[in-house]
């Protein structure tokens, strides 16, 4: 790998902070947050949650954790946001491969790295390892925060994103993330 390839991967992730979060968009918000804003705060939401659970001496490897964070957007620069809605008319296997296809490819000039961020992408899509389990569980509770925060400055048609089970199968057993589950229903019932 060369400084070129580094650039030009850099310049290339970039596009992630003019990309907006599409399902906003569907939903009516103008100044919808970017996929880099989701992606820093998963990545912070991803860190906090790991050094919790490592004082806990729950097994997991904090460094996997934020790589596979950092890691867990990369294919929207190149196939964008994919809206809940759509997905219902793609079928997962094409989602998947496009995904892969995407990510494979920008990491194409990056040596034996390639591999390397190429495992801990599949691993974070696979979500069967207590990380990848945990960055799945931050992923969406920063969708709920968010989906929180847009509720509190007066949108009102995000009603859907409460009652989706898509939002909270990545959630395990942890009582940290649903006393953070339960602290968010408990924000949004203050509101009304």
């Amino acid at each position: 790998m060369n400084a070129q390839a580094v650039l030009d991967f850099i310049e290339e992730i970039g596009v992630l902070k003019n990309l907006p979060r599409t399902g906003w968009r569907f939903r009516g918000i103008k100044d919808a947050e970017s996929i880099a804003d989701h992606c820093y705060r998963v990545s912070l939401l991803s860190m906090i949650l790991a050094d919790v659970l490592t004082e806990q001496e729950v097994p997991l490897d904090v460094e996997k954790v934020m790589r596979l964070a950092l890691l867990h957007e990369v294919a929207e620069a190149r196939i964008g946001d994919l809206p809940f809605p759509a997905l219902k008319y793609i079928p997962e296997e094409v989602k998947a491969a496009g995904e892969r296809a995407a990510v494979e490819s920008m990491f194409e000039h990056f040596g034996p790295l390639q591999k390397k961020y190429m495992q801990l992408w599949e691993e974070f899509e696979a979500g069967t390892s207590i990380e990848g389990k945990l960055v799945r569980a931050a992923d969406k509770l920063e969708l709920m925060i968010q989906v929180l925060e847009y509720e509190k400055i007066g949108y009102r048609s995000l009603d859907k994103f409460w009652t989706n089970p898509w939002n909270y199968r990545s959630f395990d057993d942890s009582p940290l993330i649903q006393e953070i589950i339960d602290l968010l229903y408990q924000r949004r019932e203050d509101l009304t």
